[in-house]
């Protein structure tokens, strides 16, 4: 499946190969391929063989988006947001480039944004559910239609494994096993690995202290990121992450050390890809997917700084 954005006079292009989702979970894999004429749009037909892009064609969705900020700039960061109006596709997504400047393939993620649209994937496949040429069978557009359409209530994550206890004083991060082979089988999370700081960020009172891998307290030195993380509904718990500087879009570990030795450390995103006690809870005997799952909740839409840290919708294999 091929998805295209207008933008000043032709269609921003990527290849998904399996399609969107509205589960913010499934991240897509989206090849950023050469933009085509606004002609195309309503192209349906059949490209003979040996031709690029052979095989048949049809116009899956159509409808208008609306960039969220500037869409050149997110373009250049390789992080771009927006609203779809489609027939099928609705609500704020997201496309964020995860390969580095000059690789062959261009590799972006899409995947949707957690709002009133989204619902989790095994409850609802847009692919499945709707198959067909919006221009052969039009269904209108799907925000006029959102009364009549049957809803159903997101599964909630499976945390019955946690055990009540009290917050833990320290808590040490589990730390990476280097290996020389990817991993096989079933059950892998496949997560970037950034080029930062490991940080801990320790909840009492719905108030934050960040300490590092080795216990040190940073919560002075990184004060303005300490408020971002308070932004965060947890009146008590522990968070696991990374702390980055972006720069075009990429960690750049320069720039976070003059940012954490500067006065000024505004530009430092947290990464949070773990949440191991929460509100009474240890919750570290719960399997990671659903612990990541409930992070996910948490994390939603509070600070543009704290985010959640997104998995791989791809094999190990085909991610490295």
């Amino acid at each position: 499946m091929t998805s295209a954005l207008n933008w000043i006079g032709v269609l921003l292009s990527w290849a998904v190969p399996k399609g969107p989702s509205f589960d913010p979970a499934e991240k897509r894999i989206a090849i950023h391929v050469e933009d085509h004429p606004i002609e195309y749009a309503d192209f349906e037909g059949t490209i003979p063989p040996k031709q690029y892009g052979a095989g048949s064609v049809i116009v899956w969705d159509n409808g208008t988006w609306e960039p969220v900020g500037d869409a050149q700039s997110g373009m250049e960061k390789g992080k771009l947001e927006f609203t779809l109006h489609g027939q099928k596709l609705a609500g704020r997504w997201e496309l964020v480039r995860i390969s580095k400047p000059g690789d062959a393939d261009d590799q972006w993620m899409l995947f949707k944004k957690r709002d009133k649209w989204a619902r989790p994937h095994a409850e609802f496949d847009v692919i499945a559910a709707f198959p067909d040429s919006v221009l052969a069978h039009p269904l209108g557009d799907l925000e006029a239609r959102e009364d009549g359409q049957p809803t159903t209530k997101p599964s909630e994550p499976d945390l019955s494994a946690a055990v009540t206890a009290p917050l833990p004083m320290r808590l040490a991060p589990q730390l990476a096993t280097p290996t020389a082979k990817l991993p096989t089988g079933e059950g892998w999370i496949i997560e970037t690995k950034f080029d930062g700081y490991r940080l801990l960020a320790r909840i009492v009172d719905a108030r934050v202290h960040l300490i590092t891998r080795n216990g040190h307290d940073w919560t002075r030195k990184l004060a303005s990121l300490a408020k971002e993380v308070e932004k965060l509904n947890i009146s008590e718990g522990w968070l696991d992450g990374e702390i980055v500087v972006l720069r075009d879009g990429l960690p750049d570990f320069n720039a976070l050390q003059n940012a954490i030795d500067g006065r000024h450390n505004d530009s430092i995103i947290y990464f949070v890809f773990d949440v191991p006690y929460w509100e009474g809870r240890d919750l570290r005997r719960v399997p990671l997917r659903e612990r990541r799952a409930h992070l996910a909740r948490l994390i939603d839409d509070y600070s543009d700084r704290v985010r959640f840290s997104e998995s791989f919708d791809a094999p190990a294999a085909q991610v490295f």
